[in-house]
């Protein structure tokens, strides 16, 4: 009866200049939105918006200089609240507001993504251990502390009885930005 498909990309752009695109469809929507973000700190340097369809697409569409305010934001605690008045409410657009929280999510995981890809091979390919591999990201990543129920402090003597982590290898696509 209904089906909408978010799907989120990162793109390297230069050496810690990245892209993140998102994309929102489903019968009435095709929503498309773009940031440029600096890692590691996560600032947003450039952000842009299409509505390419929607309930009154070319209205609709009259939102895009709202991203505009999202340059210089960076994705850290209080982001996604701030982010979603700036792009959506009464004078925005709340498929777009949407899309930047996956945006948000996204920008966060390029640590994660950075973290475990500079890893050497051999690294990579050793047995993992929860418990290391937790405290390395801990100490690389020290804003995931008490973020969700796997990195809150509460739970330390959870990690070693944790399944090992399994990192399916991925090679990062390489988009033009016009």
């Amino acid at each position: 009866m209904f089906h909408r498909t978010k799907t989120v990309s990162i793109y390297p752009l230069e050496e810690d200049r990245f892209l993140i695109e998102a994309v929102l469809q489903d019968e009435i929507h095709d929503v498309h939105v773009e940031v440029e973000i600096v890692h590691p700190a996560l600032e947003i340097v450039a952000a842009r918006s299409q509505v390419r369809n929607g309930p009154f697409t070319s209205v609709c569409d009259l939102t895009q200089p709202n991203m505009q305010g999202l340059i210089g934001m960076r994705v850290s605690r209080g982001f996604t609240q701030q982010a979603r008045a700036v792009v959506g409410g009464p004078g925005g657009c709340h498929r777009v507001s949407e899309l930047i929280v996956e945006v948000a999510q996204a920008a966060y995981q390029l640590h994660f993504v950075r973290f475990f890809g500079e890893r050497p091979a051999i690294e990579r390919r050793a047995e993992d251990v929860p418990v290391e591999r937790r405290e390395a990201v801990m100490k690389v990543i020290p804003g995931m502390r008490n973020t969700c129920f796997s990195y809150n402090e509460e739970n330390d003597g959870l990690i070693a009885g944790s399944s090992k982590l399994r990192l399916r290898e991925q090679v990062m696509p390489r988009r033009m930005v016009p």
